[in-house]
Formats: C-alpha cells, sequence, structure tokens
C-alpha cells in the first residue's frame, strides 16, 4: 500500500508542471471550439489527467536505479490467457463464507487482490470515457484495451529503451483485467453520473456564454499567442540580419518589425485577426459588430504597442544614461534618465493596475475595452459575438424600413400592400381589375 501511495504522491508533485504546459492549448481548444472554458468540465479534463499520471505510475513505478538491471521474472512475457482464474481458486480454498476473516484473508492473497487492483485501475477510465468523452460501449472495449496495452509495451519494452532489458512482467491477464475494468467503469458510470450535468448541456451553455460575452482570459491567451509569434520572428530577423542586432537600436528596430507583422500586417490580411485571435475566435471590428478598415488595425495597435511601449525603450536606448532628456528651464533642475524611468514606472504601474480592475470587472460580465479601442473606434470580439450584433443591427434595420412602409413586419400587411401597389399599378394604364371576377381570368 506505501507503494501505492508513493505512487500518487509523485503524480501530485508532477501534476501541476504537466497542467501548467496544457492549460495553453487547452484553453485555446476551447475558445476555438466552444467561445467560453467551463468551469466543471474543466474539472473534469484535468482530474482525468491527473488519474492518467497515477495509473501510469503505478504500471512503471518504481524505477530500477541500474539502467542495466536484469529481473529475471520479468524476462519471459507470460502468454497464457485466464491463469489468474487459477489462482483466485486456490486461493478461495480456504474461504468460508460466513467468515468475514476469512475473506480478509482471501482479499489479501496476492493472487487475489492483484487482480482486483487491475480492474480497479481502469474503472475510472471507463468512466471518464462514458461520461465526459460520451464513447459507447465498443469504443470503450477498443479503447480500454489499447489503454493496458500501452501499460504492457512499457514493461515489455524497459520503458520503451530507457532500460536495457524489462524490469516488470508482460501478462497477457493484465490486458484482460484491465479491459475488464475499463468496461465496469462503463456500465458503472450509468447511475454514478446520472445525476451530473450532461456535457452536451455544459457546452452548450459555454457557446451561449462566448456568444454573448467576450472575456479578458479568453483576449490574454489571444495576446499570448501573439506575443510567440513576434517572437519567433523577431529572433527569425536574427537569423537572417545579425548585423541588425549588434546596437540597441537595431534590436529595438527589429521588435518594431516583428510587433508590427503580427500585430499589424497580420489583420490587414485576415480583415482583423492576429494569428492568436484566430486560435481563440476573435476579431477587431467596430462597436456594433461591422468590420473595421484596414488602417484601424495598425492605428490600434501601433498606440498602444509603438508609441506606448516601444517608444520610451527607443529614447531610453537613443539617450543614454548620462545624457538628459530634458533641458533646464531656468533654475529648475532637468530630469535624466533616471528620473524618466521613475516616470515610465509610475505611468506604467498605474496602466496595469487599470487592466487589472477592467480584468475583474470583465468576469462580471463587463466588457473590457481599452484606451487605443476606444481611440480607433474598435472593439475585440469573438466571430459570434459580432455575427451576432451584425445579424441584430440588420434585423432593426429592417424593420424601420417596414415601419417607415407600413408594413405588418408578421406579414398579413404585405399582402395588402402588394394589393395597393397591384392596384396602383393597373389603374396608371388604364386597366379596371375586378377581384370578383378574379377566377373568370
Amino acid at each position: 500500500m506505501q507503494t501505492y501511495l508513493n505512487n500518487v504522491f509523485v503524480a501530485a508533485v508532477l501534476f501541476p508542471v504537466i497542467s501548467a504546459v496544457l492549460a495553453l492549448p487547452y484553453a485555446i481548444y476551447q475558445y476555438r471550439s466552444f467561445g467560453s472554458i467551463s468551469v466543471w468540465k474543466t474539472f473534469l479534463v484535468f482530474t482525468f489527467i491527473f488519474y492518467l499520471m497515477c495509473a501510469y505510475f503505478m504500471v512503471i513505478l518504481p524505477l530500477p536505479a541500474d539502467r542495466t538491471a536484469f529481473v529475471a521474472s520479468a524476462a519471459v512475457p507470460q502468454l497464457q490467457p485466464g491463469l489468474f482464474l487459477g489462482g483466485m481458486r486456490s486461493a478461495a480454498a480456504w474461504l468460508d463464507p460466513a467468515s468475514p476473516a476469512s475473506w480478509a484473508r482471501w482479499l489479501a492473497s496476492p493472487s487475489v487482490y492483484t487482480v482486483l487492483f487491475n480492474v480497479l485501475l481502469t474503472m475510472p477510465f471507463g468512466i471518464y470515457l462514458r461520461y465526459l468523452f460520451q464513447r459507447r460501449w465498443w469504443q470503450v472495449l477498443i479503447l480500454g484495451f489499447l489503454f493496458s496495452l500501452f501499460f504492457e509495451v512499457s514493461q515489455v519494452t524497459g520503458l520503451f529503451g530507457i532500460y536495457e532489458h524489462p524490469y516488470r512482467l508482460f501478462d497477457v491477464d493484465d490486458l484482460i483485467t484491465n479491459t475488464t475494468g475499463a468496461m465496469l467503469g462503463f456500465w458503472v458510470s450509468f447511475p454514478l453520473c446520472a445525476f451530473l450535468p450532461d456535457i452536451d448541456d455544459v457546452e452548450e451553455a459555454a457557446i451561449e456564454r462566448g456568444a454573448a460575452h467576450t472575456t479578458f482570459t479568453r483576449r490574454l491567451v489571444a495576446f499570448i499567442v501573439d506575443a510567440a509569434v513576434t517572437a519567433a520572428v523577431f529572433f527569425g530577423l536574427r537569423a537572417l540580419l545579425p548585423e541588425l542586432f549588434s546596437t540597441d537600436t537595431g534590436r529595438i528596430g527589429a521588435l518594431f518589425i516583428a510587433t508590427g507583422v503580427a500585430f499589424m500586417l497580420v489583420p490587414m490580411a485576415t480583415r482583423g485577426q492576429t494569428i492568436g485571435h484566430k486560435a481563440c475566435g476573435l476579431r477587431v471590428v467596430r462597436p456594433d459588430g461591422s468590420s473595421a478598415r484596414p488602417w484601424s488595425y495598425v492605428a490600434r495597435y501601433g498606440l498602444i504597442i509603438w508609441c506606448f511601449l516601444l517608444v520610451p525603450v527607443w529614447f531610453a536606448a537613443v539617450f543614454p544614461e548620462a545624457g538628459s532628456i530634458l533641458t533646464r528651464v531656468g533654475d529648475e533642475a532637468s530630469m535624466g534618465a533616471a528620473g524618466m524611468r521613475a516616470v515610465l514606472l509610475s505611468v506604467y504601474g498605474v496602466w496595469l493596475a487599470s487592466i487589472v480592475i477592467r480584468a475583474v470587472r470583465s468576469a462580471f460580465k463587463h466588457p473590457f475595452v481599452m484606451l487605443n479601442g476606444i481611440m480607433t473606434n474598435t472593439h475585440v470580439m469573438s466571430v459570434a459575438q459580432a455575427d451576432r450584433l451584425r445579424a441584430a443591427r440588420h434585423e432593426e434595420s429592417l424593420d424601420e424600413e417596414l415601419h417607415e412602409l407600413d408594413i405588418d413586419p408578421l406579414g398579413t400587411d404585405i399582402d395588402d400592400a402588394f394589393d395597393a401597389s397591384f392596384d396602383s399599378t393597373s389603374a396608371d394604364e388604364g386597366v379596371d381589375f375586378d377581384p370578383e371576377e378574379q377566377g373568370h381570368i
């Protein structure tokens, strides 16, 4: 039992690292597919990841200290199916149904608790497959077998070649018991998960939230992707033009180019989507959801990235530490580079604090709007939200047009308007039209 607990402890220690690595891809997938991230589904996904780690560590740990270690009991695979049944029958020889002590003794037998452990090990796998991933029984059967086969291949190959010899036994009975456990988990999930939210309903609610409101975290994930794209362009320039990076101004110039490509040139080519926006289903549009003009993308990101963030850095590179940015005015001492840095840090501190405040308000469905967006009359919205706003605007325009024509939008006045128009046309042409004679025409 202590060995099993140690394996769970190792999984718990490594789980935050694995979660951090998978968090960004998971967020991108959820935002792109559903528009928002469900807390319940996220909890299920990451508990499933933790379960997979625990299950795998149960199979491969503890690791031998010597990579060349030879374990005689694991050298020859056990390929006779059903051998575990004989061990369980032998252990049941002393079993007395009326004696709890004999049951405890039977369960403590290695030939019994090993089989039970293999069954219990994969039962959660079947539960997750049925409830979270909505797999059918035959899919759970196949996936449960492949899951167990992955365990056994890890063992027979010495952890895929890390060890020169297998240090754990490949047992065909493990394939049988693990697959049985996955199927038991599938059937147990029906009563076990009957009172849990339906995953389809959870995803539909996420889609509705994503179409109604664009959260700060969604925009932040898109920005992280765009920052990675900027870094890739920056280092690409460094590889192609190494002489550009010989001075501080050259490096800053390369940063201007990289941000211009990622945040301005790409949106101009894609009608308002950076690569991060494309990954998360976002778009830069006007407040009413209509498409923004190409210059708006340059103005929007030029104000925040070039003017607000990079120009001060460029000034700091142009004016050395000993220089003075502001000259003397009368008897007042000029402000040096250190003073200017203090002012800029204060400004940026206030700006970051305002972002935090707006981000918190965004969690309560307040729009997250930045000053550069107000100045350029642009917003970052989800594609679904922009489509919804455009549809609502077109519907309002149609209602107004019908109202000006005094036509009922439900259609009851459309026939009257048509008849009036037809009568008017007939009168203009000098034709008398009697509706009662319509059947004789």
